[in-house]
């Protein structure tokens, strides 16, 4: 009996599998987003890493089509979907994100300077990144976390910006900034590319 549950349920997963992959969903959830925003940055990590990349929004490659995306996507019964639950942590508590207090969560917020939204507005979202020798891994690690109110819009934008920390992090070109200046950084990436990535969502 069990040899046979096994078999069945091991058919089943297959099929779940299988039936995933030939239905191309336009939703995304957090393993969707994920394959999605992991292969636009190695698609465009030389326009990422290259300073000069980000004005040039034409040479940067579109993201997956949501065909594309149903091919790659993963179904394994108690297994992370993906690598990003390694180094990207959303959703933490603003007690872990910010030990030392209001000071610092003022540091990790992140300001909007454009003609709509004034100079005293903010982000819906902070963003903090962890050095390698803080979190003991070799890549380091990124908490991100989203405020009251916060929409699908700032919602896909903080993944975006989470995803482009990540890169430089793991980049040599980037070893040796500090956390600021990554956030920094990939944030300018992020307001440069989000209104062309999401024309193709």
């Amino acid at each position: 009996i069990l040899a046979g549950f096994v078999v069945l349920s091991a058919v089943h997963q297959v099929c779940t599998y299988k039936a995933i992959q030939a239905v191309p969903l336009k939703t995304l959830d957090r393993h969707r987003l994920h394959i999605v925003l992991d292969s636009y940055m190695k698609s465009n990590l030389d326009q990422i890493i290259g300073q000069s990349g980000i004005k040039k929004q034409n040479s940067w490659k579109a993201p997956l089509t949501p065909t594309e995306v149903a091919e790659r996507e993963s179904f394994l019964p108690l297994m992370p979907p993906d690598q990003s639950v390694r180094w990207l942590s959303v959703g933490a508590s603003l007690v872990d994100i910010c030990p030392s207090g209001v000071e610092e969560l003022e540091s990790l917020m992140i300001r909007q300077e454009t003609e709509v939204n004034g100079p005293n507005q903010y982000e819906k979202y902070i963003l903090k990144v962890l050095s390698s020798t803080t979190t003991g891994s070799d890549d380091g690690a990124i908490q991100l976390t989203f405020f009251e109110g916060a929409n699908d819009d700032d919602l896909i934008a903080g993944m975006f910006h989470a995803y482009a920390a990540n890169e430089c992090m793991r980049n040599e070109v980037f070893r040796n900034d500090d956390a600021s200046t990554i956030v920094e950084y990939s944030y300018a990436v992020t307001k440069s590319q989000m209104p062309q990535f999401m024309s193709h969502l």
